[in-house]
């Protein structure tokens, strides 16, 4: 579908023909993209204006970490609304263990305040697209009470939200969730397989959409990091990123690499990204394997235009977590063309086979982790191949113009199980591969 083959949609109080053919009001769907908390900026970023370049009209409601993520990107083509969390967000981040629960209080009670003001404007647009939901059981019963005044689209980026106790409870809420929506995407054969079997999701009422490319790294404004300027002509840098929670397992790594130290290989582990244990722990274990000389922790949030200097000075990226579906760690290493070492689950196995960029180790298995890291290393000709088809995959099979045609589609299949779309000349189609 083409940017100019956009499909007509019947916005409420429109007319049609009886072929349902003609609208008397515009043609561009209008999007009402939902991520109060703006998590995993680079992708929704890259997702509205992708949908903005096929004719889309999109407003992403949100709250104020996207003026702080934002600050770096060139071009902004669709219209944030910082509707959530105005006076609440950046405070509960910074709030120490007494006055956090205050704050998370007060963000509560205006997330319920946003959503009764978001409920009075659903007329002005044609589908609404949610991503991240924060609040899962008020979001849930919000999303029951709405879905039959608007078309609800849902992207799936991980089956089980991180912070889940997959509990009862737990799964109750997120099955009340996702039959709420009139259509999920899910980025992974495995989430789409969970969807499907975990929770009792119809296959058609599904579209497998792979998370696309971080393309805004290859021209935004960036900002160097001091610290590893020009570390990585001197000695080879093994880059772990992002949060770091326990399930990304920074203990395999770092006993990993005091077997690296052992077989005399030169290198530096960098741990860069916000912590969700103590930090002390990651210190201690370093100070334990007697490889502190080896680890720089930068154990905070990474500013957005800080991120790509990460991946350019990293040698080898590594990713040996031991649970996720999809990773936007690995899309920003595959896009700024590093070779990966992950371990063989769900999104990761499938992003590092379809693209031969890197070597997959069983999970939690220090030696095996440790083998491929040296081997990555050391043999200067196998990491280039992996970097030259890990950013070749980046640009192709991660290329945003088909994921937008492919969301539209979503928005169509969504619209028809209410009856609020009007299609041309093609009926609503399905991608579950």
């Amino acid at each position: 579908m083409s940017a100019t083959k956009v499909v007509q949609f019947l916005r409420p109080g429109a007319e049609c023909s009886a072929t349902g053919g003609d609208l008397k009001r515009g043609l561009e769907p209008r999007v009402l993209m939902l991520n109060p908390s703006f998590s995993a900026p680079g992708y929704m970023h890259n997702l509205c204006k992708a949908l903005v370049d096929a004719g889309c009209e999109v407003e992403l409601f949100t709250g104020p970490a996207f003026g702080r993520a934002s600050r770096c990107w060139r071009e902004i083509t669709y219209t944030p609304r910082i509707a959530f969390y105005r006076r609440t967000q950046l405070p509960t981040y910074r709030a120490g263990r007494l006055t956090r629960p205050v704050w998370l209080c007060l963000r509560l009670a205006g997330h319920l305040t946003s959503l009764a003001r978001l409920t009075a404007s659903l007329g002005r647009y044609d589908v609404l697209h949610l991503h991240f939901p924060p609040a899962l059981p008020v979001d849930a019963r919000w999303l029951q009470w709405i879905r039959d005044q608007i078309p609800i689209v849902h992207t799936v980026h991980n089956l089980w939200p991180h912070g889940s106790r997959r509990n009862a409870r737990d799964r109750q809420r997120l099955r009340r969730l996702y039959h709420a929506c009139h259509h999920l995407i899910a980025h992974t054969k495995d989430t789409v397989r969970g969807l499907i079997e975990e929770f009792g999701v119809p296959p058609e009422r599904i579209s497998r959409i792979p998370h696309g490319n971080f393309r805004q790294f290859w021209n935004q404004e960036r900002a160097s990091v001091p610290a590893l300027d020009g570390a990585a002509e001197h000695t080879p840098i093994i880059l772990m990123f992002g949060e770091l929670r326990p399930s990304k397992r920074a203990d395999v790594l770092l006993r990993a690499a005091a077997t690296l130290r052992d077989r005399g290989l030169v290198f530096r582990v960098v741990l860069a990204g916000a912590p969700f244990a103590t930090i002390e722990r990651y210190r201690g274990l370093a100070r334990e394997l007697d490889i502190e000389d080896r680890v720089m922790f930068h154990l905070h949030y990474i500013e957005e235009q800080q991120v790509p200097s990460y991946f350019e000075a990293a040698s080898v990226v590594a990713l040996p977590y031991r649970a996720i579906d999809q990773s936007g760690v690995a899309i920003a290493a595959i896009t700024m063309g590093r070779a990966i070492v992950a371990t063989r689950i769900a999104g990761l196995a499938e992003l590092v086979e379809q693209g031969d960029c890197g070597l997959l180790v069983p999970v939690d298995d220090v030696e095996s982790l440790a083998a491929a890291l040296e081997r990555l290393l050391t043999d200067g000709g196998l990491r280039r191949r992996f970097e030259a088809n890990a950013r070749r995959y980046a640009e192709t099979a991660l290329a945003w113009e088909p994921i937008a045609e492919r969301t539209i589609d979503a928005y169509r299949n969504a619209g028809a199980a209410i009856r609020r779309f009007v299609t041309s000349d093609f009926a609503p189609t399905q991608h579950t591969e």
